[in-house]
C-alpha cells in the first residue's frame, strides 16, 4: 500500500482515539464528588446473568482485536488485523460459599478453556521483525487449550490440577504482563523453547502448588510434550482449510519449578481498594489532611517477586530460567502505579533462536485527570539473537518499546491505543531493516 495512504489512515485513526477518549470521559469515576464509596467501573453485560446459569457454573468469553499498522520504517508499509477469542468454563460447588465453609465435594472443579485465533499472524515477518508486535499473533485454528480436574486448596495448603493444560498462567507469567500488546512484552518473558505448550497451544500434564505461607507458594509441574500437537486444533478448523502446525511434537517432558512471593511490601494487592482524596476537579493522590477521602477500584496486579526455572528431556526443548519483578515505585505519578523488570535466560543456543531477554516497565492508574480507571503503560525489552540456532540471525539483538493506553469504558469494553518502536528490527535476511514505527489499537470485549 502506498505510504501516503497509510499516513492518511494513521491520521483518521488518531481522530478516532480522541473521539472514544472523549467520548468515555463520562465513564464512571470521572466525577470527584466527594462520595465516600468506591468508584468502580461499570458491567455493561455478562453470559452469567443472561444465561441465568446456576451458581456451580462460571462462564466468561473474552475478545482481544489488535489492528496494527506501520507508517514509518520496515520492509514494507502495510497492516494487519488479529483477533482471539477465549472461552473459560469452570464447573464447581464452590464457586459462591466461603471457603471458610467448603466441604470436601466444594474443593473440586472441572476447567475448560477454548480459544479461536484469526487474521494475518505473519505480520512481523512481513515488515521484518523476528518477535511479533501483537500477542495474539497465532495461527488460524480452534485450540483446546484446557481440560483439566482441580482440587483446589481453599484455606489449606496444596491445590492439585491435572489434564490437557498450558503452561502458563502457572509459569512464567506476571499478571503485569497482560497490560502489553508486544508479545515479547506480553505473557511469558519472550521465551522462544521449541515445543513448549505455551498457551493456546497445551498437553498432558499436571501442576501442584504448595502454599508455604500466606504470601509465599512454590509450584511445580510436568508436561509431555509428545502431546502438544494432539491438542493443538478441534476438528472445526478443517472448515477454514487449516492444519495444525506449532514447529512438530516435541519428545519426553518438560518439568518446571517455581517460587512466588507476593508480599504487601511490594505492593498492595488488586483486591484492596485505592485511597484517593477527592478534590473539586479531580481525584487525586490521598495524603495525611485529606478532607474527602474516598476510594477507587485498583486495576493494578499486586507486588510479585517471582522465579522459576525448566528442565527438559528433550534435547531440541533445552533449559532455562526466569524471573520478574513487580512493586509500587513510590513516585508521585497517576493515582497508583506499579514498576516491573523480568529476565529469561536459556544455556543452550544451539536450541533457542533467542537465549536471553530482557524487559521491564511501568504501569500507571490516574495518569490522566478525571479519568481515575484508565491505565497508562510503558514498557521496554530487548532479545538477544543466537548465532548458532535457526533461523542463523546475524543481529545481536531486536528491541522494542512499547507505550499504551487502556481506556477503561467499564468492565465489558476496554480500549487501548498503542505505539511501538522496533529497535533493529533483524528480520529481513541479508538486507538490513529501517527501526519499525507501529501504531494500533487493542478492543477488549469480556462478557
Amino acid at each position: 500500500m502506498p505510504q501516503g495512504r497509510w499516513r492518511r489512515l494513521s491520521v483518521g485513526v488518531g481522530l478516532s482515539l480522541l473521539g472514544a477518549l472523549m467520548a468515555a470521559g463520562g465513564a464512571p469515576g470521572a466525577r470527584a464528588d466527594g462520595s465516600t464509596t468506591t468508584v468502580s467501573p461499570s458491567t455493561l453485560f455478562t453470559l452469567q446473568s443472561a444465561l441465568k446459569l446456576p451458581d456451580w457454573m462460571q462462564l466468561e468469553v473474552a475478545i482481544s482485536a489488535q489492528p496494527m499498522f506501520n507508517p514509518v520504517g520496515g520492509l514494507v508499509n502495510t497492516g494487519a488485523y488479529v483477533q482471539q477469542t477465549s472461552v473459560d468454563l469452570q464447573l464447581n460447588s464452590g464457586l459462591t460459599r466461603d471457603t471458610s465453609q467448603w466441604r470436601e465435594f466444594d474443593h473440586w472443579a472441572v476447567n475448560l478453556n477454548g480459544n479461536h485465533t484469526t487474521g494475518n499472524f505473519s505480520y512481523g515477518t512481513e515488515i521484518g521483525a523476528i518477535f511479533p508486535l501483537q500477542s495474539a499473533s497465532y495461527p488460524t485454528g480452534f485450540w483446546l487449550t484446557e481440560a483439566s480436574l482441580e482440587r483446589q486448596a481453599g484455606n489449606g495448603r496444596v491445590n492439585v490440577k491435572a489434564g490437557i493444560l498450558p503452561l502458563n498462567p502457572d509459569f512464567m507469567e506476571a499478571p503485569i504482563l497482560n497490560f502489553y500488546v508486544h508479545s515479547s512484552l506480553n505473557n511469558t518473558l519472550n521465551i522462544q523453547s521449541n515445543d513448549l505448550p505455551i498457551n493456546p497451544y497445551s498437553s498432558v500434564g499436571g501442576v501442584v502448588n504448595l502454599r508455604i505461607q500466606n504470601n509465599l507458594n512454590l509450584r511445580a509441574g510436568l508436561f509431555n510434550l509428545n502431546s502438544i500437537e494432539a491438542f493443538s486444533s478441534f476438528p472445526l478448523a478443517t472448515f477454514q482449510g487449516f492444519q495444525a502446525n506449532v514447529g512438530g511434537a516435541g519428545n519426553g517432558t518438560v518439568q518446571f519449578l517455581q517460587i512466588d512471593y507476593t508480599g504487601s511490601g511490594l505492593a498492595p494487592p488488586q483486591t484492596r481498594p485505592i485511597p484517593v482524596c477527592s478534590q473539586p476537579w479531580a481525584l487525586v493522590r490521598n495524603f495525611p489532611r485529606c478532607k474527602t477521602p474516598t476510594t477507587i477500584a485498583n486495576q493494578l496486579p499486586g507486588g510479585l517477586l517471582s522465579v522459576g526455572a525448566y528442565n527438559s528431556t528433550d534435547p531440541q526443548t533445552g533449559n532455562g530460567i526466569y524471573g520478574s519483578l513487580t512493586l509500587r515505585s513510590g513516585l508521585p505519578v497517576g493515582l497508583a502505579d506499579r514498576i516491573w523488570v523480568g529476565a529469561s535466560y536459556t544455556p543452550d543456543a544451539t536450541v533457542d533462536f533467542s537465549p536471553n531477554f530482557v524487559g521491564g516497565g511501568m504501569v500507571v492508574q490516574g495518569a490522566v485527570p478525571k479519568r481515575p480507571l484508565d491505565v497508562l503503560v510503558f514498557g521496554i525489552g530487548k532479545g538477544g539473537f543466537s548465532s548458532q540456532a535457526s533461523p542463523n540471525l546475524t543481529s545481536p539483538y531486536e528491541g522494542m518499546l512499547e507505550l499504551g493506553y487502556m481506556i477503561m469504558l467499564n468492565e465489558t469494553v476496554q480500549l487501548q491505543p498503542t505505539l511501538q518502536w522496533i529497535i533493529n528490527p533483524s528480520g529481513g535476511g541479508n538486507q538490513s531493516v529501517p527501526g519499525i514505527l507501529a501504531a494500533g489499537m487493542q478492543i477488549n470485549l469480556n462478557f
